[in-house]
């Protein structure tokens, strides 16, 4: 057969590929035995020489997610469409696969075909099966029905583990810069003997989910269904092999979630139906796309919100933080608390003679102190030099033991360059009035304020 004619009458860029098939369906090696004027002008844009049989990971980086797609299109012997993110190319491609008739003895033959769009197509991304339409659609209405975030995701994390007849999903947040990693949302099929993620996410997970994406090697998704996939997981990565072999994972399909260029997560389900592996590869491309934007905007939300309620210079909470606590009682504490003000003495002489620099350091190892000292309990900058500590549910003697330990500090200080605080507290059981404790531990407050700067007058005659 002319396979190099069959490429040619493409107008889109098209090759003609050949696996070597082995008994019960699996695969050896993969070559590209032809490809059209376009095709080679792509492979050669990456660097490469096109050369008709070649090894196809001479064109271009090994690709599972190819490899498996090729594989399906000759052993079901069916088309195949997907409209997929392509990072590699940082483009969305539209890709096709047709299985072709073999004039070979245990070679078998696919065209491969793809077109490139640099932005998402709406339309292309919206042109599903019904069955993956519906599952978007129910995605999107969970997001806007509730108010609770969180619950919107156990839900979607629930109906997709569902849909996709999975043992387990789930929607993995990660912070690349720390090194860290969160569950958002799993769900764990009843029977199933899946275990919850926390069980693995020990100081070693995290250097796994740094191999998910060179696993992915540009492609986007990995998924994991038949054991020729499974021995190409091994070759590629054999440690989240290994992990995956100890959870119990038959089969696995994983996605990043993306914001731009940075990855901010993972969806991942095991031991999935893998007869309709791409009918969920279609669901989860369109679901993930869409959780991904919901995901960014609200860390994005959390993040503003996080800054309208911290003292950027000390990382406590700031005076608009503290004034909505306090406005959270509208009436009584139902529950014992404590209060204390801490002013931090001579930081006017420090700003004066030694610069805001220096001021400013003050400033935040007092606030490490506090933090330190009240560990557990609420610290705020309620302006200038001066901080308010906030203790709900704590008992009297641990109160009183806190306090003492700080006012301790305070005394062992003289040096006007260091941190000294004038110390005022107030502990009341439950039923007082959060306000009138708050006046009678400011009051107190400026009664050690004035009696440091009897005590040392000499740093008085400074400030």
């Amino acid at each position: 057969m002319d396979y190099q004619a069959i490429a040619d009458s493409y107008e889109q860029i098209a090759a003609v590929v050949s696996v070597d098939m082995n008994p019960g369906d699996t695969y050896g090696t993969i070559r590209i035995v032809a490809g059209n004027d376009l095709y080679k002008e792509a492979v050669s844009e990456r660097g490469k020489e096109f050369v008709p049989g070649m090894l196809y990971t001479d064109a271009m980086d090994r690709d599972l997610n190819f490899e498996s797609l090729c594989l399906r299109c000759i052993v079901e012997k069916k088309p195949i469409h997907s409209y997929v993110n392509a990072p590699v190319f940082d483009a969305w491609l539209s890709l096709f696969y047709l299985p072709l008739r073999s004039d070979t003895e245990g070679i078998s033959y696919c065209l491969f075909s793809y077109d490139m769009d640099f932005s998402v197509d709406p339309a292309k991304l919206a042109d599903t099966s019904a069955e993956s339409a519906e599952q978007v659609l129910k995605t999107c209405i969970l997001l806007r029905e509730s108010g609770d975030f969180n619950e919107s995701m156990d839900s979607i994390t629930e109906d997709i583990r569902e849909i996709c007849d999975a043992d387990y999903s789930c929607i993995l947040l990660t912070d690349f810069a720390k090194r860290e990693c969160s569950v958002l949302s799993e769900a764990i099929r009843g029977g199933s003997g899946m275990l919850p993620m926390e069980t693995y996410l020990d100081n070693e997970f995290f250097g796994i989910v740094e191999t998910w994406m060179d696993t992915m090697a540009g492609s986007n998704c990995v998924a994991v269904s038949n054991v020729t996939d499974w021995q190409a997981l091994r070759e590629v990565n054999p440690t989240w092999a290994d992990s995956l072999d100890a959870a119990g994972a038959k089969s696995v399909i994983l996605y990043p979630l993306k914001s731009n260029e940075d990855v901010i997560g993972f969806f991942w389900a095991l031991n999935f139906d893998t007869e309709r592996t791409l009918a969920i590869k279609e669901i989860l491309e369109a679901t993930t796309f869409i959780l991904s934007a919901e995901i960014a905007n609200r860390q994005m939300y959390d993040k503003m919100e996080q800054m309208s309620r911290t003292d950027l210079l000390t990382g406590v909470y700031n005076r608009n933080a503290m004034n909505n606590r306090i406005d959270s009682y509208t009436t009584c504490s139902d529950e014992p608390f404590g209060v204390i003000f801490a002013d931090l003495n001579c930081l006017k002489y420090t700003n004066d003679t030694s610069g805001h620099a220096r001021g400013d350091e003050l400033l935040k190892s007092a606030a490490e102190i506090l933090k330190d000292i009240f560990d557990g309990y609420e610290v705020y900058r309620a302006g200038g030099d001066e901080f308010m500590v906030f203790a709900p549910g704590i008992n009297e003697y641990e109160f009183y033991t806190r306090m003492n330990s700080l006012k301790v500090l305070a005394d062992s200080v003289v040096d006007f360059t260091h941190v000294c605080f004038a110390v005022g507290g107030c502990y009341c059981e439950e039923g007082a009035d959060v306000r009138d404790a708050l006046h009678e531990a400011d009051k107190k407050m400026y009664k050690d304020k004035e009696r440091f700067y009897e005590k040392h007058p000499e740093i008085l005659r400074r400030v």
